[in-house]
């Protein structure tokens, strides 16, 4: 964009009809629509005898069929349900719980169970309380490993909601849709259909799946039509002329996307909408069918729109800015506890900036216009990400600079480098192929429209120094979940204390990556016919993305949370019981049994004890040790025999795993959160300034080996106030990524806020920060999750 240009565009504020759209969207009432349940019971009963893929197929034909739809007033059209904010609950995913609670969750609000909607429930949780994933996960891994999955979740061990799930977090080829149309991906099936032998090896699943895949695509076709038709029913009943002509040109683009190949901007958007939406209907999940690479599929239309005189800045960024309202419509059913750790995020990814396959700099007048449109509407989602590299402009970075100083905590930072090599190395993929990732998910990278979306359980490394204190006991619950490594009161120097936390570490690595392995196993039998059609190359393999179809694995394993916590305790027990003596073991012990109650005295001296993030090898290569344990533990394939890489990142499982994790020698209070992120520090005890830590953050964790790592910074926006706080910022970000950082993420926003919001939320509903690989509404965060924001080390340059 030229200078001239991009002053324009900061002029523009945010329209009324977009500001009235999004007043409404954030007011609605979070409901639970029964259509599915009802339309689920229904196919599942008259179907008895099918594969289970074809009766996936048919529940998603019959939604697109048969469900109630409406037309607000954004011009772009689909809602994944009846209302304005709401979802379904997956009972094949685990239903157990919906017994047992009167509210469910979504993401944005809860939902009180009425007695009518109680009636749908129980009849769903009747239909499949014995065949769940989690029910089935859960049996098999009693069997095997004789471990109980709700015990250690009950005990932070794990999260419930994983391992396994019965949504693929789907990442489509939103540029095949747009350019072939689903006809060209029906017409593709029949090519696959034409080459099968059924009589082969596995040739009768992939003519169901291809049957499948068919019902699905045909049935978004029928969807779309359905919008048509509503559309202009609407319009021979409206009065004013400019809406009616609207309606008009709805219907048109409706009946012609996404059956066939889009003509211009306005219908390219609304194909890649009825992309995202038809993944969501087929399992409304977080994480699934992000935007991933919006501006790079789009800017062709828009690039010819705008040559050809049909299109402005200012209208294109209104059209992404509805677009945004679309993808903060939807939502999913979230159980108690899985709400603990994923509240207020959708995980819908959006990247910027990147690079060609031919190593150029990616960035286009979109990628502008998107960190425009963001800045004027400030909505959580989608998550906008810079994939950066040393080959993109000032002017752009500084562009991001100004998102963030709006306290959104958008864009995230990730470097270019580190993603190709690990592409490389766990991959294998071409050099340009591995150029052109994307990120997704929560601060990982994939290929778009070429890789399956599997994660691992997220793991309590923190668990383990509890472990190791009591024996392999849960002090919490009084479980024995662990071996039984000795009385650490009998330990008479630190290598043996860590090498019995070491012995706990990797007999639960070991055993989280076997049981996560097994339930993704199971979830094959969950296919998603329709979005596995919308990567490559399950049409033409005739395989289900369940099954392996994916042209790359996503590869997501084992996720380690608390590893600061980890690293800041047994630096504190080697400094104060082992070198200094200041401390006996079972002073310490006694200590945190008591929460540190009376205890004062040990508690400063455990905050006291060196921490990680001052660039201080004491603690830094405690921190380093035990990331390489968790790489060298970790099995290096999933359940399918593809690459897998460990993961290390919080989203807000350190509040929830927190909540069912005692007192701890870095200092931690009983049940209050572990540390943020995978490399942020420990709240309040990096005294060393941001350049202390970035360097402790890339001394700990290799960021090519390990998946996904992931920092948190916290600025007061004074500190990057005019064009010096700026070009600190960029200047702090390119040293990190020089020293080998990944990924970084910023708040800019002052305690004083924070705390005010909390006492007048009314005053704040707007008010949108970081918490861990995603932004949320403040004021929809639980207060554990707000204080631990709060409590973030307030950094200035």
């Amino acid at each position: 964009m030229s200078t001239e240009n991009i002053n324009q565009v900061r002029d523009q504020v945010l329209s009324e009809r977009v500001k009235k759209e999004k007043e409404e969207l954030l007011s609605a009432v979070p409901c639970i629509d029964t259509e599915y349940i009802e339309f689920m019971l229904d196919v599942y009963k008259e179907n008895k005898t099918d594969p289970f893929i074809i009766r996936r197929a048919k529940l998603f034909n019959k939604l697109c069929s048969e469900k109630t739809l409406f037309i607000d007033n954004n011009p772009i059209i689909g809602t994944l349900t009846k209302y304005k904010y709401g979802s379904y609950p997956l009972f094949e995913e685990g239903c157990g719980w919906m017994k047992r609670t009167e509210e469910f969750a979504l993401p944005r609000g809860k939902v009180k169970i009425t007695p009518e909607l109680r009636k749908y429930i129980d009849k769903g949780v009747e239909a499949w309380k014995d065949s769940t994933l989690f029910s089935m996960t859960r049996k098999l891994v009693s069997e095997i490993y004789d471990v109980d999955l709700r015990v250690f979740t009950r005990c932070g061990v794990w999260l419930e909601a994983t391992p396994g799930s019965a949504a693929h977090g789907i990442l489509p080829d939103y540029a095949k849709v747009l350019s072939k149309g689903l006809n060209g991906l029906l017409a593709e099936i029949e090519e696959t259909e034409a080459r099968l032998n059924t009589s082969e090896l596995d040739g009768i699943n992939k003519w169901y799946f291809c049957k499948a895949a068919k019902t699905t695509l045909n049935g978004m076709i029928t969807l779309a039509g359905r919008y048509a038709a509503l559309a202009r029913e609407m319009a021979e009943n409206e009065k004013d002329a400019v809406r009616k002509q609207e309606l008009e040109e709805i219907a048109d683009i409706c009946q012609w996307v996404p059956a066939n190949p889009a003509r211009n901007f306005r219908e390219a958007i609304q194909s890649f909408w009825f992309a995202t939406l038809g993944v969501w209907m087929e399992s409304p999940k977080g994480l699934n069918s992000p935007p991933t690479n919006f501006t790079k599929v789009l800017y062709p239309y828009y690039r010819k729109d705008k040559d050809e005189g049909r299109i402005v800045e200012s209208e294109a960024i209104e059209m992404i800015q509805y677009y945004f309202l679309k993808i903060n419509q939807l939502a999913y059913v979230l159980s108690p506890h899985a709400y603990r750790w994923n509240q207020s995020r959708l995980g819908m990814q959006l990247s910027v900036g990147g690079l060609t396959p031919d190593a150029e700099d990616a960035t286009n007048e979109l990628d502008w216009l998107v960190l425009e449109a963001q800045q004027q509407i400030r909505l959580p989602e989608p998550l906008v990400n810079l994939v950066y590299h040393d080959k993109l402009s000032e002017d752009f970075l500084l562009k991001c600079v100004d998102l963030i100083r709006t306290g959104i905590g958008q864009p995230a930072f990730h470097n270019s480098q580190v993603v190709i090599e690990r592409h490389l190395l766990h991959h294998k993929m071409p050099l340009e192929e591995a150029r052109t990732f994307i990120i997704c998910g929560c601060v990982q990278s994939a290929i778009p429209g070429c890789t399956d979306n599997y994660w691992e359980t997220r793991f309590n490394v923190a668990k383990m120094i509890e472990l190791t204190m009591e024996n392999g006991k849960d002090p919490l619950t009084g479980n024995q979940l662990g071996l039984q490594t000795g009385d650490v009161e009998s330990f008479t120097s630190f290598d043996e204390f860590y090498q019995a936390f070491c012995k706990q570490l990797d007999y639960f690595i070991r055993l989280t990556h076997n049981v996560s392995r097994t339930a993704w196993s199971l979830q094959r039998n969950f296919p998603t016919p329709y979005g596995s059609s919308l990567v490559n190359d399950c049409i033409e393999k005739g395989i289900d993305i369940s099954d392996g179809g994916a042209r790359y694995s996503f590869g997501d394993g084992v996720c380690f949370a608390g590893v600061i916590d980890v690293a800041n305790s047994l630096a504190a027990i080697k400094k104060l019981i082992f070198e200094d003596k200041k401390l006996t073991m079972r002073q310490l012990k006694e200590a945190i049994a008591a929460d540190f109650e009376g205890y004062e005295e040990v508690l400063r001296l455990c905050l006291d004890a060196p921490k990680y993030g001052n660039d201080d090898d004491y603690a830094d290569l405690i921190a380093k040790d035990i990331y390489n344990i968790g790489y060298d533990s970790h099995s290096k394939v999933d359940h399918l025999g593809r690459p897998v890489m460990p993961s290390a990142y919080s989203v807000t499982a350190h509040a929830a795993f927190g909540e069912f994790t005692g007192a701890l020698p870095n200092g931690k209070k009983a049940r209050k959160p572990l540390c943020d992120g995978s490399i942020s520090a420990q709240s309040g005890t990096d005294k060393n300034g941001v350049t202390a830590l970035v360097k402790s953050a890339t001394r700990v964790i290799d960021t090519v080996k390990y998946g996904s790592s992931h920092l948190n910074m916290k600025f007061h926006p004074v500190a990057l106030k005019g064009i010096n706080g700026a070009r600190n910022l960029l200047s702090l970000i390119k040293t990190y990524f020089d020293l080998g950082g990944y990924h970084v993420q910023f708040n800019c926003v002052s305690g004083e806020t924070l705390r005010d919001a909390q006492l007048h939320p009314e005053n704040y509903k707007d008010l949108v920060v970081r918490v861990a690989g995603f932004s949320a509404f403040f004021v929809t965060l639980e207060k554990d999750v707000q204080e631990e924001i709060i409590d973030r080390t307030e950094l200035m340059m």
